[in-house]
């Protein structure tokens, strides 16, 4: 339990440690081309609908993930990130004594240099040179609930299971005993 914690804050802060497992969340990447400026980092997929309270936390965690690949990783050439697909996921109504709301997130970085990606465990790069760095729709922003306000707590990478399953749940047990 311990060491699956390590690996999702390691994947977070360096996103350099490559989970070994294939992902259960049975959803396909839906990726689709969009005009962009490319004078504006970082952008939403149309068609996004969640609380502003989400939003603004799934754009500072892509910005921060964009930034720390970038550094990690200066030869990927990355550009620019977008949010491909943030979506509710799931509600526990008494975790721990809170209501912890679950929203399912997928980014991509816009690289230069598709030549110089290394795929590995599940990443993907489009036609058009959008790279997903981990495991496609493996990420999940947790919320605790209160009334109408949902406040971020942290992210989550879980590719081996969904929110509302055990080993979900478990792992984000030992997450909310820091919080």
């Amino acid at each position: 339990m311990a060491k699956r914690l390590r690996n999702a804050v390691a994947i977070f802060i360096a996103m350099t440690i490559v989970l070994l497992c294939v992902g259960c969340t049975g959803n396909e990447v839906n990726i689709e081309s969009v005009d962009h400026d490319p004078d504006i980092i970082g952008f939403i997929m149309e068609g996004i609908d969640v609380p502003e309270d989400v939003l603004s936390a799934a754009k500072t965690q892509a910005k921060q993930l964009f930034d720390i690949n970038r550094e990690d990783h200066p030869n990927y050439g990355y550009t620019n990130w977008r949010i491909e697909n943030l979506v509710y996921s799931y509600t526990y109504d008494d975790l721990n004594g809170m209501q912890i709301a679950i929203y399912q997130m997928n980014y991509e970085f816009l690289t230069d240099s598709p030549e110089n990606i290394v795929l590995a465990g599940g990443m993907y790069i489009t036609e058009d040179n959008w790279v997903m760095p981990g495991y496609p729709n493996s990420t999940y922003l947790v919320f605790h609930q209160d009334g109408d306000k949902l406040n971020y707590i942290r992210l989550i990478v879980e590719n081996d299971c969904t929110p509302g399953t055990q080993l979900f749940t478990e792992d984000l047990l030992e997450i909310l005993t820091q919080y």
